[in-house]
């Protein structure tokens, strides 16, 4: 039975690719071997219909190898060059001058022509193999690549960033590339650059630049229609000083530091995502999409920040994280001191502590000591109805005492909130007189008299909404505050603390 003696061919080194198929070891035929000659593995185990397979195989693996060296698109990845189901091979574990060596070892092995497509992607890679990447750049414009991806994006920069060779390109060889996408390269100023000129999309991730360097890189992007950005932590504004009258989508995220974004063109698209900033006016703009890590800053930059005169405004979509809300699972008492300063620009709502009820679930007893600076008027009805919020049963609140009671609107809703929504609450004291206060303020004797509407606005709308008999409201008359130091109503303990102070 003739016998064959199998080699590996030089292509059988090709590491494994998306781009190669499943094309990995190529075997090719050297020779035959007369019946009876006993030399190698091969005259042992190949039969007659095994050997035909594989002569069949090795002229397909040929045809394959012709195929695959003018494949139109070429990716070059951890995954399409080391990855493998049954291996698992850690992505620590390859090293950068393996990557570079399986990468110019295809590329030596390619046509060289008509390549769509171009895509490099290692995060392992930045300057010191600058020498190898502008090779790379160099086989994109020999093989007039249209769409280019540099991706070196990594967590942790270690090194310095690769940094882009403007200098490669000119009129006639920047002319092909239609699409770039750079990944922790650094663009240092450039000048007169000549590889963007017919551009249509480009995205910067990670990418070393200043807002000036960014204003020239666009100079010449005559034609661009997409831009994306994404986490270019220098640039503080972006702007043109001449019209991108193609550009039509504008994707921005996470550059923390900007501030400003003016670009002249009929911008149709803007997506934003990450620090939310002023937008200039747009007549063209007609889709919006906002991503905010909260609802509340969304809408609140939707009603103060966001510019009302759009009025091609068609789709505005708010994309957000509802976190989950702040629970206290074990917590049976929590106890609250606070000072309210200068109420004359107060934006504090009291009524926004109903949240707590939520908060705590097994909260068994409440302590909220207030006290303020100044005087303000306690509710009266011209004052506009009492606010009620949605319902928040709580089945285990027992106890409640609040101190420092005015009798402002904001205090009685909170109080009638507590005392509608606690089912087994047994009693809620309401004491007029404040527990707690600044340090450096003096009571006065107007603060005496705020004692008395305390106590008459809670009379009035506390006990009217007790219908269990649980409210116990400390008794302030006029007569007890006239003429009267006012720091000898207020409770002892806070008396004593400030005595221990001024020790």
């Amino acid at each position: 039975m003739a016998t064959v003696k199998a080699r590996a061919h030089p292509a059988a080194h090709r590491p494994p690719s998306a781009s190669t198929g499943s094309c990995g070891w190529l075997f090719v035929a050297q020779g035959t071997q007369a019946p009876g000659q006993q030399h190698g593995p091969w005259s042992e185990t190949c039969s007659a219909g095994e050997l035909m397979r594989w002569w069949r195989t090795s002229i397909l693996s040929k045809h394959w190898k012709d195929v695959w060296c003018s494949r139109r698109n070429l990716k070059f990845s951890f995954k399409s060059l080391f990855y493998n189901k049954k291996c698992r091979i850690p992505y620590s574990s390859i090293k950068e001058q393996v990557f570079i060596d399986r990468v110019n070892t295809v590329l030596n092995q390619h046509s060289g022509g008509g390549v769509e497509k171009l895509e490099f992607e290692f995060s392992s890679l930045h300057n010191e193999h600058a020498e190898y990447i502008d090779g790379w750049l160099k086989f994109a414009i020999a093989s007039k690549t249209k769409q280019l991806i540099l991706d070196f994006t990594f967590v942790h920069p270690p090194m310095e960033p690769y940094s882009f060779p403007f200098q490669l390109f000119d009129a006639t060889t920047g002319s092909q590339l239609q699409s770039m996408k750079l990944g922790s390269v650094s663009l240092k100023k450039p000048s007169n650059i000549k590889v963007l000129l017919n551009l249509t999309k480009l995205e910067l991730v990670d990418v070393n630049i200043t807002s000036e360097e960014f204003e020239t890189t666009l100079f010449n992007c005559n034609v661009l229609e997409f831009l994306g950005i994404s986490r270019c932590l220098m640039l503080t504004s972006l702007w043109t000083r001449h019209p991108l009258n193609h550009l039509n989508h504008l994707h921005v995220s996470h550059c923390p530091l900007l501030q400003e974004l003016e670009l002249s063109s009929g911008l149709i698209t803007l997506e934003c995502e990450g620090p939310l900033m002023p937008l200039a006016s747009h007549s063209t703009l007609r889709n919006v999409c906002i991503k905010s890590p909260d609802v509340c800053s969304a809408l609140a930059y939707i009603f103060t920040a966001f510019p009302s005169t759009l009025p091609r405004l068609e789709m505005l979509t708010i994309r957000c994280q509802e976190i989950e809300p702040l629970r206290f699972t074990y917590l049976r008492h929590m106890r609250l001191e606070l000072n309210f300063v200068s109420l004359e620009t107060r934006t504090t709502d009291v009524l926004d502590l109903a949240c707590l009820l939520e908060a705590a679930p097994y909260m068994e007893k409440l302590e909220l000591h207030m006290w303020m600076d100044r005087t303000l008027e306690r509710y009266r009805k011209r004052h506009g109805e009492l606010r009620s919020l949605p319902s928040q049963l709580h089945s285990h609140l027992k106890v409640v005492n609040m101190t420092g009671f005015y009798g402002q609107k904001d205090k009685v809703d909170l109080a009638l909130h507590i005392l509608g929504n606690a089912s087994v609450l047994e009693t809620m004291k309401i004491n007029p007189k404040p527990m707690v206060a600044a340090t450096n303020v003096l009571l006065t004797s107007e603060d005496g008299f705020c004692f008395v509407d305390g106590y008459r606005a809670a009379k009035k709308y506390l006990f009217r909404a007790d219908h269990r008999g649980v409210v116990d409201v400390v008794k302030v008359r006029r007569r007890d505050v006239e003429n009267v130091w006012p720091y000898k109503l207020v409770d002892p303990y806070w008396i004593a603390l400030e005595a221990e102070q001024d020790r």
